[in-house]
């Protein structure tokens, strides 16, 4: 493809018998652009994702339509939409603002409605991208500041070999607590830290459900404590 002015220009390659895409491409300007383009063969069926406010049609070149605008946006623009957001919500403190209120419980809830009210979800942007075991916060910080992109194994694998000293300060009735919430971040996010009803499940059911694993820190407020160190220490 010859060009002769810089830019950006969007290009769609079809050809009987695969799905069309469509591509952004920087051009340089009086420079050639080359460019080998991977098709996949028709009659595949696109896969579909549907949140409040956000439907995602998933083919060749995924589609996220945010509901309360009718925009229609590719991945590459989902993506700058939601590094906008981010930034905006974590204020002038940066990525130190997204980290002081992704470590809060509650203040996490509240950043993640607000962009879920801007129709900003990450959860499904890490479906998409293939990052499903990716943290959250690590995803959100990646993708807003270039922070190294970690995923839960990594930040639960680093907190054990990290905080030994801290573990050591709990019985071994709640160190064995705090070790089996942290196969549950592994497998489901922070928000497993943060949810009662996850005592309801194995092996917190053997345990005596919320009672019996509150008795095992004293009492509730020495439940709620360590959690909050957890989270804190998670995202040391």
């Amino acid at each position: 493809m010859a060009n002769h002015l810089a830019g950006v220009s969007h290009a769609v390659v079809s050809v009987p018998g695969f799905r069309s895409r469509q591509l952004q491409i920087e051009l340089a300007e009086d420079a050639v652009t080359t460019l080998d383009v991977e098709l996949k063969p028709a009659g595949e069926p696109a896969g579909k994702i549907k949140v409040k406010g956000l439907e995602v049609t998933i083919a060749d070149e995924s589609i996220f339509l945010i509901e309360s605008t009718g925009q229609s946006l590719s991945l590459q623009e989902y993506e700058d939409y939601t590094r906008r957001k981010v930034r905006d919500l974590a204020g002038a403190q940066g990525i130190n603002g997204l980290l002081a209120a992704w470590v809060h419980p509650d203040r996490r809830r509240q950043f993640l409605e607000q962009l879920f009210q801007a129709s900003v979800h990450p959860e499904v942007l890490a479906e998409v991208k293939g990052l499903s075991d990716a943290d959250l916060f690590d995803l959100l910080a990646h993708l807003a500041f270039g922070a190294p992109l970690r995923s839960r194994d990594e930040r639960a694998a680093a907190f054990r070999n990290r905080e030994q000293r801290f573990l050591q300060r709990f019985s071994p009735e709640a160190r064995e607590v705090l070790l089996a919430l942290l196969e549950k971040y592994r497998a489901g996010g922070v928000e497993e830290l943060a949810n009662a009803q996850v005592f309801r499940l194995p092996p917190f059911d053997e345990m005596g459900q919320v009672v019996g694993v509150m008795q095992r820190f004293g009492d509730v407020e020495g439940l709620r404590g360590a959690l909050n160190e957890v989270q804190r220490r998670l995202y040391a």
